[in-house]
């Protein structure tokens, strides 16, 4: 490898450690910005969801008050009407009075349900089966004293702080209130208590439901052991609308709050619910008071991790883009490099042997010139020998100038065309007459194969001669040991090229030389280009001739391509359309 080339990867190095680098680096920086958004994205996600459950708590706890405050009032009211005729008044119109009342019921000291009466009775008793063939919280109330038996003094003071006024008992504690009332019963039969049992009063809350039922509520209330049950089947769906209330009235941005019933129906929603979506945080209700009821609580998700996400991907494919640009700005500086290289080398050999090609047929030309002129030679077939020699060697100057002229020309796009009608079989005659002692001189045999007749196209005279004269000098220099060349002409009218267009003529340049390697076949028509062989080597040139003499074919509208010829060496074909 020389010194250029080796410059130009080390250069090439420079830039490639660098860039990767660079692009590591970023791609590590995104990756730590990632999860630092996430970490933070995550901190932020858990104090606000703790925020949504302390909002959802709050709402839950002033559920409970506003359904405690509700049963107080309910109480409050089943107690007042002190005659039966004023309670029957009261439960007749008291859900057009209280909407949270759905219906009024009376039931007697043994259970039996008093009011309403008849297919509306009925259908009470249905629709609340369980509260009065299962769980009858006031049964109690309407127990036979049994036998008299002599009250403790702890019995007595049982009952004489249970009776020091109202007494609002969860009906769910029946086991309780059952030994306070045989401690009432018992403290009767002395005598000493009655007056203190006529105050006794019990109420109860009692949710009833079920997976397959919605939640009914009964409120209920007994003034006295032996008096009727006074009650009410509440509306829960009205219970639910004076609920919602609790709720936060302007939750933060993105939060909601919802109140569900125990089926999980929503009652009620404030803020943003989004439809489907799973809670963030669920906080129950009093369960003696509404099992199954829930405040739910929703937020957003944090975009934080997102971004993290986003970040990364996009700043990855940024910085993939911005280093594969740099690479492939590279690459393409470094091909550009080389190719700059190989051209400057390849121009140097074009030089060195173009001056050299030039040196040799003029150092002949003026050395026989100058003997002849100083009359140094006698011998007339000597001195005819000399001006043969000077003739050649100026047709191979000719050639080689030439050649120098229409790369020139060729490169820049400049080579004009004059075309006109052009005999080739006369054509083709004549150059060979022309070269057959450079032929000869080779030590090639030249043989024509020309048609009887004319063969005319339309072409460039001296393009057609520059070409041949080319091939001709090619076989010269590389198939001298096959001991002969050949130049055939073929008529061709009616066949087409490739491209479709009618091929007039072939002109067919063929050798007994080494050949051209498979791999070489189209390298061959490169400029500068020289088959790297020992044959190849040791022959002066600059690797213009096949090149130039292409460009001219096709230039006229033709093409000129290599095949092997059969039986061994080379054929150069040029197409004339």
């Amino acid at each position: 490898m020389t010194p250029s080339p080796r410059r130009i990867y080390l250069y090439w190095l420079l830039l490639l450690a660098p860039t990767v680098a660079v692009g590591a680096g970023t791609v590590a920086l995104l990756w730590r910005e990632r999860a630092r958004l996430e970490r933070e994205a995550a901190a932020a996600q858990e104090t606000r969801l703790a925020a949504v459950v302390a909002t959802a708590r709050l709402a839950a706890e002033k559920a409970d008050l506003l359904t405690g405050d509700a049963r107080d009032a309910l109480f409050v009211s089943l107690r007042d009407p002190v005659s039966l005729q004023d309670w029957r008044g009261l439960r007749a119109g008291w859900s057009a009075i209280n909407p949270l009342i759905a219906t009024g019921f009376t039931v007697s000291p043994f259970g039996i349900l008093t009011e309403p009466e008849g297919t509306e009775g009925r259908a009470f008793q249905k629709r609340l089966a369980r509260l009065f063939d299962e769980l009858r919280p006031w049964r109690d109330a309407a127990a036979p004293t049994g036998q008299a038996a002599q009250p403790s003094n702890q019995g007595a003071g049982q009952v004489t702080q249970q009776t020091g006024g109202n007494i609002f008992q969860n009906s769910n504690n029946a086991q309780q209130y059952t030994q306070t009332r045989r401690d009432v019963q018992n403290a009767s039969q002395a005598g000493t208590l009655a007056r203190q049992v006529a105050a006794i009063e019990r109420a109860g809350w009692v949710p009833l439901g079920g997976s397959a039922e919605p939640l009914r509520i009964v409120v209920w209330l007994q003034r006295n052991g032996g008096d009727d049950v006074r009650g009410a089947e509440l509306n829960a769906a009205e219970l639910g609308k004076r609920l919602v209330g609790a709720l936060p009235s302007e939750p933060e941005a993105g939060e909601g709050y919802a109140l569900l019933d125990d089926t999980g129906r929503t009652v009620g929603t404030r803020g943003v619910t989004p439809g489907g979506a799973e809670p963030a945080a669920r906080v129950p209700l009093d369960a003696a008071l509404l099992p199954g009821w829930q405040v739910a609580g929703f937020m957003p998700a944090l975009a934080g991790g997102d971004a993290g996400r986003s970040l990364f991907v996009m700043g990855t494919l940024l910085t993939g883009i911005f280093v594969l640009t740099i690479l492939a700005g590279g690459s393409l500086l470094l091909r550009q490099a080389e190719a700059s290289a190989t051209e400057a080398r390849q121009k140097t050999s074009f030089v060195a042997n173009v001056s050299h090609e030039l040196k040799t047929p003029l150092t002949t030309i003026r050395l026989y010139a100058e003997l002849l002129e100083q009359g140094r030679v006698r011998d007339d077939a000597q001195r005819a020998g000399y001006l043969r020699t000077i003739g050649a060697e100026t047709q191979r100057l000719a050639r080689l100038v030439n050649n120098v002229l229409d790369f020139s020309k060729l490169e820049q796009g400049k080579k004009i065309f004059a075309r006109a009608p052009l005999d080739l079989r006369a054509e083709l005659a004549a150059l060979l007459d022309t070269h057959a002692p450079r032929v000869a001189e080779a030590g090639l045999r030249l043989e024509r194969v020309l048609p009887e007749t004319p063969v005319t196209v339309t072409t460039d005279r001296d393009a057609v001669a520059q070409i041949v004269l080319n091939l001709v000098e090619n076989a010269c220099k590389y198939a001298a040991a096959g001991g002969e060349v050949t130049v055939e002409l073929e008529g061709r009218s009616g066949r087409s090229t490739g491209s479709g267009q009618g091929l007039g003529a072939a002109v067919r340049v063929l050798d007994r030389g080494p050949g051209v390697p498979p791999e070489q076949t189209e390298k061959i028509f490169e400029q500068f280009h020289r088959a790297d062989a020992t044959l190849t080597a040791e022959q002066g040139g600059a690797g213009l001739g096949l090149s130039i003499a292409r460009q001219l074919a096709r230039g006229l509208g033709g093409d000129l391509r290599h095949e092997p010829r059969e039986g061994g060496g080379t054929a150069f074909i040029l197409e004339f359309p």
